[in-house]
């Protein structure tokens, strides 16, 4: 059963990413469809956690002031990650999203007496080398290193999705700490309205002249993106009960994340990344998996 969990979770993880490159790819043609996309998807969120939440109406006034800032990062998160892949690589999206544990574990040397361990070192020189080889290459005609022409745009969208998945893990991890891991079920139903918010907000001050069409054709993609996002916190801690090691358990699903959707962005979505690019991401997936052991 825990490996069931393991595989299940790895599922969900890789569904999410696809949902989001199917939408927009289907969605190509579209003005501005991102908005719209992330309403739906925190909407669904919402709607699974709430559910869950009137299962234990365990409550704490203090634990709103957490759901309100992992609302906020998990809102600009969503943003972040679906505008990245509204014009750049699915899969350098995915391993920047996968590569925000340098945040948390930033985080925990200062704030949580995490010990800097020799795994943590290697790994965190290794994100930088990744980084590097996916994004500079060389120039052919002189040999000289220079910036490869990628979008800029891609970027922000990227490190904003980068720093909003470090929120989330750092103000979820510090929630359960300060409450002796209760009220989870809380903190994210209330996360939720205000990740709604947030995301109603940009979509009322976006063009919405092809939100009908848009829900009309693609409507299935966040949908199933917020579900499985629900499903996947709920695997989590499934798997966090089991007879599996925390030290398996957390490589396991950001390296098969990784690969995973790096066989969905070569077959389904094909992709084309220079090698030293695919080198960038071995190494990458390397760090991660210093990073989360």
């Amino acid at each position: 059963m825990p490996y069931f969990y393991l595989i299940t979770t790895l599922f969900l993880s890789t569904t999410i990413s696809v949902c989001g490159g199917f939408f927009n790819q289907k969605n190509a043609d579209k003005t501005d469809p991102a908005p719209i996309y992330n309403l739906t998807y925190c909407l669904t969120c919402l709607v699974c956690w709430v559910i869950l939440f009137c299962t234990d109406l365990s409550f704490d006034p203090r634990v709103l002031l957490y759901s309100c800032g992992f609302g906020f990062c998990y809102a600009f998160c969503q943003l972040g990650y679906i505008g990245a892949l509204s014009c750049g690589s699915l899969l350098l999206t995915n391993l920047i999203l996968q590569l925000s544990l340098i945040g948390t574990s930033i985080w925990g040397f200062f704030f949580w007496n995490t010990s800097f361990t020799p795994a943590v070192g290697i790994g965190l020189v290794l994100v930088v080398i990744s980084l590097w080889l996916c994004l500079y290459t060389k120039n052919e005609k002189n040999g000289e290193t220079k910036a490869e022409k990628f979008s800029f745009k891609w970027l922000f969208f990227a490190l904003l999705a980068f720093a909003g998945n470090a929120g989330c893990s750092i103000i979820q991890r510090t929630q359960q700490m300060h409450f002796e891991e209760q009220y989870g079920n809380q903190l994210m139903a209330f996360a939720m309205i205000f990740a709604v918010i947030f995301t109603l907000v940009i979509y009322l001050r976006s063009n919405k002249t092809q939100t009908r069409a848009i829900l009309r054709g693609s409507a299935v993609f966040p949908i199933i993106a917020g579900a499985s996002n629900f499903l996947l916190n709920l695997f989590v801690i499934l798997l966090a009960s089991t007879s599996l090691s925390p030290s398996l358990i957390y490589p396991a699903i950001a390296v098969g994340g990784i690969a995973l959707v790096s066989i969905f962005s070569l077959v389904v979505f094909r992709e084309k990344l220079r090698l030293t690019q695919w080198i960038g991401i071995a190494i990458g997936t390397v760090a991660v998996l210093l990073l989360s052991i």
